[in-house]
């Protein structure tokens, strides 16, 4: 999520270059696209996740949407109409969607009993202190030229997709209650 944050704070930015004066109505229209479709998937996913009683169902989702998620950046530097982007604000969405839920899921199943706010706050400090670490970098880069702005949102989709393959590293780990907690309901 870290490395989306820093491209949805610089993506409205980057569409100026390429898509012009109509930017402001092209990037809420895509916003608009992304919520939707966001918003109407997360209960059918929920529902697949929730009646298999293993995590891996969770952790296979949660990679396939991470892929997702990452896809559509690599595209950016071929952007040239709003068609595009709103195509693109679909595969996110899709792939937004295949996160939100496992990803919540997983979180909250291993949290430490009696720890889960500093747990979850934990999370959250890494994430924005690195965030804003990256993001000033990516800023002082992508703004010497539009070829490093390209590169840099190339870049952040390919690292948005390798989340993925960390996440599917979770699986290595036996002693995730996750893990445990799938293996006791199985029949």
């Amino acid at each position: 999520w870290g490395f989306y944050l820093i491209i949805a704070t610089l993506s409205g930015i980057y569409l100026e270059g390429k898509l012009g004066e109509d930017i402001v109505k092209i990037v809420g229209i895509g916003g608009a696209i992304y919520y939707v479709i966001r918003g109407l998937l997360q209960i059918p996913i929920s529902k697949v996740l929730d009646r298999m009683k293993s995590d891996r169902d969770e952790i296979t989702v949660l990679t396939f949407g991470c892929m997702l998620m990452g896809l559509p950046f690599l595209f950016y530097p071929a952007i040239s109409s709003a068609w595009q982007y709103y195509l693109l604000q679909i595969i996110f969405s899709f792939g937004v969607a295949m996160n939100l839920n496992p990803w919540r899921k997983l979180f909250a199943t291993n949290l430490q009993s009696g720890s889960e706010a500093r747990e979850y706050a934990v999370y959250d400090m890494i994430n924005s202190l690195f965030v804003a670490l990256a993001i000033f970098f990516v800023g002082q880069i992508a703004n010497i030229s539009q070829f490093y702005f390209d590169l840099m949102m190339v870049t952040l989709g390919i690292l948005v997709m390798t989340g993925g393959l960390w996440a599917s590293l979770v699986l290595t780990d036996k002693k995730r209650k996750s893990a445990k907690l799938g293996h006791k309901n199985l029949p």
